[in-house]
């Protein structure tokens, strides 16, 4: 493909154009306060290239001093509220529905595992969902418009939700809800690779995913209450309210923050949104599976999804064993909401602290293995805690212990989890979207086996032994992360190398 450019410096814009493959200076500035003036505005390349004029729009790339990195810190925590209140509606809209289920199969008359049904294919979904909408944020690269249609295709299922009349149409507006819902998950997590550096982004993400368990924490008490005093079509009217209100605070107040402007180690061309659709596969995140760091990390957390997912099962099944209300039960989802909620905070800052402080000794090099340094505390935490919650329940402990075990294993997940997430990004910023929608898909996949076999496992073998099995699990995929943690920067060096080549 040959390119042909010439460089024209006007003012404040610099357009690059085409020019037999010489770059001829047109204008010198001489005037040295005209030079000072110049260099403190911001600057603009227009990229074009001939030979694909019919496939690519003129990309505008902006220089560093529009580069979203280097925007002020008040800024970027603005954008970071927006995108973590964002986050809340996923969770909401999950564990909202924990405390229904049994008025649910009531009022659908139906059996539990049809209701089970409609919460699982919510689960899937949530993880199948962002492996469209992240390949295709990555390629189309307008954060601001997926935001705004993701919300909207939350808004219309919910309203619908609250509607119907039979139990199969919920179970299919369910899903088209989690659609929605979840793309704001893996969009999150491109717009803080686009706004922070590393050194800052595991802190980012603590404030990310606060949103996202806070939604995770007042979503069962929220939902438990609703359903005790107005009916559960009521947790829908309520989740419609909330993606309006998003969707006004993220038109007149979220600034688009993706930016071609990695100009000096490949061209870069935003696409239109018709041949956006077209070039996008919504299975090219899977891709990454090749990486042997990104797929060991994956099998790890899938590990950990599933102690998550089969306890949120069991919760509601204390309404027989201790003979507790909707609304008690949903009082209940508080134990692990706000172990999430400080181990994501905690396990953020903490992982900033390891790779500072790295940085710090080696003359300020680092690389993404070293943040693998800060999970170890979590690792060992969150078998030890689930273990003690099955066991709890086996033999019907005062349920004040299980609560604390609970705790215990949310903290330590989240804790996990941060370092865990940001180390994909650090990995992979190009691909920074994608790589978060494929760590949601894979384990949302399994968590929906999980949900539907964990009642039939649960009364054949006891609550006990099939969370002894889950640690089995979990024990041996601390090998995969201990790989990672020595192999990893082999392995991305290598992949380097071969896509250069």
């Amino acid at each position: 493909m040959n390119i042909n450019q010439s460089l024209e410096i006007s003012g404040s814009e610099e357009t690059l154009e085409t020019s037999n493959t010489n770059l001829e200076k047109h204008k010198n500035l001489s005037d040295s306060q005209e030079t000072k003036r110049e260099s403190s505005e911001i600057s603009e390349i227009t990229l074009i290239d001939i030979a694909d004029v019919a496939d690519f729009e003129s990309t505008t790339v902006y220089s560093s001093y529009d580069d979203p990195k280097n925007w002020s810190s008040k800024k970027k925590i603005s954008i970071l509220i927006i995108i973590s209140l964002a986050s809340m509606i996923s969770p909401m809209a999950n564990t909202m529905y924990y405390p229904a289920v049994i008025d649910v199969r009531q009022y659908f008359r139906t059996t539990e595992f049809i209701v089970n049904v409609s919460v699982s294919v919510y689960v899937f979904f949530t993880g199948s969902a962002p492996l469209f909408v992240g390949a295709f944020s990555d390629v189309y690269g307008n954060r601001r418009h997926l935001y705004l249609f993701a919300l909207s295709l939350f808004v219309i299922p919910s309203i619908a939700c609250a509607l119907v009349k039979n139990i199969w149409i919920l179970i299919v507006m369910r899903s088209i809800q989690a659609c929605g819902s979840s793309s704001t998950q893996c969009l999150g997590a491109g717009v803080i690779s686009d706004i922070y550096v590393p050194t800052e982004r595991g802190q980012a993400y603590g404030i990310l995913y606060l949103g996202f368990y806070i939604g995770d924490l007042g979503g069962p008490i929220i939902g438990g209450y609703l359903t005790e005093s107005l009916g559960f079509k009521w947790i829908f009217w309520l989740l419609a309210s909330v993606g309006c209100v998003l969707i006004l605070i993220i038109f007149f107040f979220l600034p688009e923050t993706f930016r071609h402007n990695r100009v000096s180690s490949s061209v870069q061309l935003s696409y239109t949104l018709k041949q956006a659709f077209q070039k996008v596969n919504p299975l090219t995140p899977l891709k990454l599976l090749r990486f042997p760091n990104v797929a060991l990390k994956i099998i790890y957390m899938s590990s950990i999804w599933a102690f998550m997912y089969v306890q949120n099962v069991i919760i509601p099944t204390f309404s027989d064993t201790y003979d507790l209300s909707s609304f008690i039960i949903g009082l209940i989802y508080l134990a692990p909401g706000i172990g999430y909620l400080i181990g994501s905070v905690v396990g953020g800052r903490y992982s900033d602290y390891v790779l500072a402080k790295y940085e710090s000794r080696h003359d300020g090099q680092s690389y993404p293995e070293v943040r693998l340094k800060s999970i170890w505390i979590g690792s060992i935490l969150i078998p030890i805690s689930y273990c003690a919650f099955g066991w709890f329940l086996q033999f019907k402990i005062n349920l004040i212990f299980s609560i604390v075990a609970m705790f215990l294993g949310g903290f330590g997940s989240l804790f996990v989890f941060n370092s865990t997430i940001t180390y994909l990004v650090d990995s992979y910023p190009e691909f920074s979207a994608s790589a978060i929608a494929l760590s949601d898909f894979i384990p949302c996949t399994l968590a929906t086996v999980y949900i539907i076999i964990t009642v039939p496992i649960r009364k054949a073998i006891g609550t006990g032994w099939l969370f002894t099995i889950l640690i089995s699990i979990n024990a041996l995929s601390i090998g995969c992360i201990i790989l990672v943690y020595f192999k990893g920067k082999g392995w991305r060096e290598k992949q380097n190398t071969n896509r250069t080549t």
